[in-house]
């Protein structure tokens, strides 16, 4: 194989133009034989500088892995309940709790804002870019935090800074998918694009890890210093942000051709020798082929989003993203610090559980980056579902005896289904949903599927509550037949629904689309785009 400037070579003789769509044509085949050309390990050698802005991109879905699970987790503060919280009598000792009522309201309203602002986000970001989009959420993040870190006992004033914050998680949930899924080399994509998982859980590990050192402490700071967490990476983002290249593939669709060239070349690097020319080959290829299937307008709508055939591809995307929240993760990751101590163990022993649980999760996370590439999305989010339902109701029948022994159980089997988890569905689903989404449409079905991650977080959120405290439904851990009942559902849902994307582009997800593929075939049908990148390499041996 050779070097990516032959590649160059190519590009410059063919001197791509909009206006030499046949030249464009040839050479954005040659990309995509060249691209397919190279190993995991290879790409990433290549691309490394478009890999690290793509982190950077992702480093504001750091904030929602907090956001998701800050209010189970306050609950396990003592000095939190006593500040925020009523007394409750328990076996005739005063303790003090938050009424079931305003954990509802808390743990649930950022996903109602986060609606909102994931759905402005898909106009937003269409109209004025990735970039000024980013900074408009860092801004009202960093408002909401302060809400939150100076409520002073007011769980109405808390509840008021989450909300606010939410506009941010939902837009970001949005934004930092569909920046790697734009700029991802195809090799890299998957992984990358799952990178938001693992993203936000460094949010939750940092959460746990330091709650586990000050959640008992007998002082403000025990909490006020979480709060403070969600500000690092709004702050981080508003100082550094001038430096990171909008999305070429907007630029494309709105027409500023020469400065999607240059931000290209900010991407992977002037003189680095990867071939400019013809990524922006391959992406004004698929811009207009999409605009031949449909004129853009500036009317372009979320109606959009299911008519055709990106009927199927907005609803597949919308049910992976909802399958998350109805596995059980607001049970196991957010109030897993909480149940701990609801069936025996200490504070300072539940804090630990957590972290240790989370660590296990944070190791999945990678482990499934070799899994997502080497297997590709469908088998591992299809049958993680399914050992994550046996978990689940694995720890509700181990919690009906409510022995010390099955209490044992129940914990393993939380181990157990956040490993898989997070192996599987929790990591799978972001690189899915980045992927499925036509080009055209992307940026309005990442807000749709947002839209359901966050209706279903909002509504698990607020139910939840009412099932597991004590002063409500008390549940506890029999949750996991609830848990369980929904997740198989899923299973069967993502089997017969969800296709496999690894390794096709854009234009060919469109033909396999169009052509109405079943999903257990996607992987093994061949398309034209494929037959014309073996064509042009065979016609041009020594260029890819």
């Amino acid at each position: 194989m050779d070097s990516p400037d032959k590649l160059k070579e190519t590009a410059e003789a063919l001197h791509v133009e909009m206006g030499q769509p046949t030249r464009q044509s040839e050479l954005a085949a040659q990309h995509l034989a060249y691209e397919k050309s190279l190993s995991f390990w290879q790409t990433l050698r290549i691309y490394w500088r478009a890999t690290l802005w793509i982190l950077y991109g992702q480093l504001v879905v750091f904030g929602y892995g907090i956001d998701g699970i800050i209010a189970g987790y306050l609950l396990a503060i003592p000095r939190f309940r006593q500040d925020y919280g009523e007394s409750y009598i328990v076996n005739g000792t005063t303790g003090y709790i938050i009424p079931a009522t305003w954990q509802s309201l808390y743990g649930g309203v950022s996903q109602l804002t986060a609606i909102v602002g994931a759905m402005v986000t898909g106009i937003l970001a269409d109209k004025i870019g990735r970039k000024p989009t980013n900074i408009i959420f860092c801004i009202i993040s960093i408002g909401g935090v302060a809400g939150q870190f100076w409520s002073n006992g007011s769980l109405g004033i808390l509840t008021a800074g989450k909300a606010i914050n939410g506009f941010s998680i939902g837009a970001w949930l949005v934004l930092g998918p569909l920046y790697a899924s734009e700029v991802s080399p195809l090799k890299l994509r998957g992984w990358l694009t799952s990178m938001t998982n693992i993203i936000q859980f460094s949010g939750v590990l940092l959460f746990t890890g330091v709650i586990y050192v000050i959640g008992s402490q007998d002082h403000r700071n025990a909490y006020l210093i979480l709060f403070a967490c969600q500000w690092i990476v709004p702050a981080l983002v508003l100082l550094t942000v001038v430096f990171w290249p909008e999305s070429p593939v907007w630029l494309c669709r709105v027409g500023r051709v020469e400065d999607a060239e240059k931000s290209l070349q900010r991407i992977h690097g002037a003189k680095s020798g990867i071939p400019i020319n013809a990524i922006l080959a391959d992406i004004q290829e698929t811009v207009q082929q999409e605009r031949a299937k449909k004129e853009e307008n500036e009317t372009l709508s979320y109606l959009e989003c299911f008519k055709g055939t990106d009927r199927r591809r907005t609803i597949i995307c919308m049910f992976v993203y909802g399958c998350q929240y109805l596995s059980g993760i607001v049970f196991v990751l957010g109030y897993q610090s909480y149940y701990y101590q609801l069936i025996g163990y200490s504070s300072k022993k539940s804090f630990l559980l957590g972290m240790l649980n989370n660590v296990c999760q944070f190791i999945a996370n990678i482990l499934s980056w070799f899994l997502i590439s080497f297997y590709g999305r469908r088998p591992l989010i299809v049958w993680g579902q399914f050992i994550c339902a046996i978990c689940l109701f694995i720890i509700g029948g181990a919690t009906v005896p409510a022995t010390s022994a099955s209490y044992l159980v129940a914990v393993c089997f939380m181990f157990a289904w956040g490993f898989f988890y997070q192996l599987t569905l929790g990591t799978v689903a972001w690189s899915v949903v980045a992927e499925l989404a036509s080009l055209r449409l992307k940026s309005r079905t990442q807000g749709l599927s947002n839209l359901v991650l966050c209706i279903i977080q909002w509504l698990v959120g607020f139910v939840f509550p009412y099932m597991f405290n004590p002063d409500a439904g008390n549940l506890g851990g029999k949750v996991g037949f609830v848990f369980g009942t929904t997740t198989f559902l899923g299973f069967v849902g993502v089997f017969f629904m969800l296709p496999e994307s690894k390794n096709r582009t854009s234009r060919e997800l469109d033909e396999l689309f169009e052509k109405k593929i079943s999903a257990r075939h996607f992987a093994t049908t061949k398309t034209s785009v494929e037959e014309e990148a073996e064509t042009s390499q065979k016609a041009h041996p020594r260029q890819v």
